[in-house]
């Protein structure tokens, strides 16, 4: 569900009211937990996401790794830095660790090519959780020991230290809400391949609000060109969200795969109906035909 508001906070307490009833509605049991990049706690120990979902009383709201990481790049003198990179790539290793037993299995499968596992190989076959609030806090805090006064070859300081010491003593709070909530399965196996005789299993990964980012580059290929009117900018608009929500849609779908390109739910309905009339079977064999409408969900496009 999406909406477009002015401005972030209690106007979007129509949409949780909606998000709860349409879950009332449908039967389902409320969601584990709650990724969001801002108002993860309070000086009250609940924060203001959660106080909105406030019927969902077990519901675990955390903050998103990437925004927590962001919050501390802004100590740094410049992003340019060369010593920038490894800073943040250290600051990962902080807060995540990776499977051991993954990572064995996917060294195992490159012995014979003699190269290590890449970034992208270890994120795509191999999960990873959060090593405990108290031990991130040790890390960091040893980390910012190591990179205290260290310059590039003109001197220059990687860290504003007086900046990164205000950070530091704000972000410390926020250690218990970036880690993986115990019992909750963050990764789903939706594939496998074999290398060198070794299965390695591929993982999706629910943490934090990837999808969402997904969605704002997505939204820059919704309207062609730089200009349109009110009128055919929301209908592009509205045609990418059904694009988006389709994807998604097939994408929850543990195994499932759409080739066609279609993103027309009635013709795809037609489409298997004379195939089953014809042919006694279904074209597209993953699609599903569109449900009642609840007529609970509302959206507002601000132009």
């Amino acid at each position: 569900m999406r909406v477009l508001t002015e401005a972030e906070g209690y106007s979007l307490l129509p949409m949780y009211s909606g998000l709860v009833e349409r879950y009332r509605r449908a039967g389902e049991a409320p969601p584990q937990v709650l990724y969001v990049d801002r108002d993860c706690c309070s000086a009250t120990g609940k924060g203001k996401a959660a106080a909105m979902f406030g019927e969902w009383d077990q519901l675990l709201v955390r903050l998103d790794v990437w925004y927590f990481m962001r919050r501390f790049a802004v100590g740094v003198t410049t992003d340019s830095h060369p010593l920038y990179g490894p800073f943040m790539k250290r600051l990962t290793a902080c807060i995540f660790e990776w499977d051991a037993s993954d990572v064995e299995r996917l060294k195992e499968a490159k012995r014979s090519t003699g190269c290590q596992p890449t970034p992208k190989e270890l994120a795509k076959h191999c999960c990873r959780r959060t090593r405990g609030a108290q031990e991130t806090e040790q890390l960091t805090e040893k980390l910012f020991i190591d990179f205290d006064g260290a310059t590039d070859t003109m001197g220059i300081k990687l860290l504003d230290q007086e900046r990164m010491r205000e950070i530091w003593r704000t972000e410390q709070r926020h250690m218990q809400f970036i880690q993986d909530p115990p019992g909750v399965q963050l990764y789903r196996k939706t594939g496998q391949v074999t290398k060198d005789g070794v299965i390695l299993p591929v993982y999706r990964c629910a943490r934090g609000s990837t999808s969402l980012e997904s969605f704002h580059l997505h939204l820059n290929r919704f309207v062609p060109g730089t200009s349109a009117n009110a009128l055919h900018f929301q209908m592009y608009l509205l045609e990418g969200l059904v694009q988006w929500n389709e994807a998604r849609g097939v994408a929850a779908v543990e195994g499932a795969s759409r080739e066609e390109i279609c993103y027309g739910d009635q013709l795809l309905q037609y489409c298997n109906v004379l195939s089953q009339q014809l042919l006694g079977l279904k074209l597209p064999q993953d699609y599903t035909s569109p449900g009642e409408y609840t007529g609970i969900v509302h959206t507002d496009i601000l132009l």
